[in-house]
């Protein structure tokens, strides 16, 4: 959860300093980027934002899955799935790993209400004896 509770807020990451604004107050963030490219029908490079961040994670944290969730990803999971893994090929042989394999990338189980259930899970789970949530 974090500190100040915005611990995951993957969204919120700036990859444009001079993009458009977010409601979080900054500029350039993965979620203001990939919402204009979906406003504007352009699903293809919503999964390009994605997948940039999802990469910037990967780079950082040494991570092993990709997995998307979302309204806007269960709404047509196929091109994020394929953006976001295209993105991260990419990276992977920039970054020194073209031998290895890529990343896997998958929709998270759950669908739509995932996020509902995630979140209802750390409410709960203190009450029925699970203190990580």
């Amino acid at each position: 959860r974090g500190a100040r509770t915005g611990a995951g807020e993957f969204g919120h990451q700036v990859i444009q300093l001079d993009g458009p604004p977010c409601d979080c107050g900054n500029r350039g963030c993965i979620e203001a980027l990939c919402l204009a490219a979906v406003g504007r029908g352009d699903v293809g490079e919503a999964a390009r934002v994605l997948g940039a961040g999802a990469a910037n994670l990967v780079g950082l944290l040494d991570i092993d899955l990709v997995l998307l969730g979302g309204r806007t990803v269960t709404a047509d999971p196929e091109p994020f799935v394929r953006g976001v893994a295209a993105v991260l090929g990419e990276r992977a042989r920039r970054e020194g790993g073209a031998g290895e394999a890529a990343v896997p990338v998958r929709v998270a189980s759950g669908g739509a209400r995932g996020v509902a259930e995630g979140a209802a899970q750390l409410l709960l789970g203190p009450l029925f004896g699970r203190a990580d949530g």
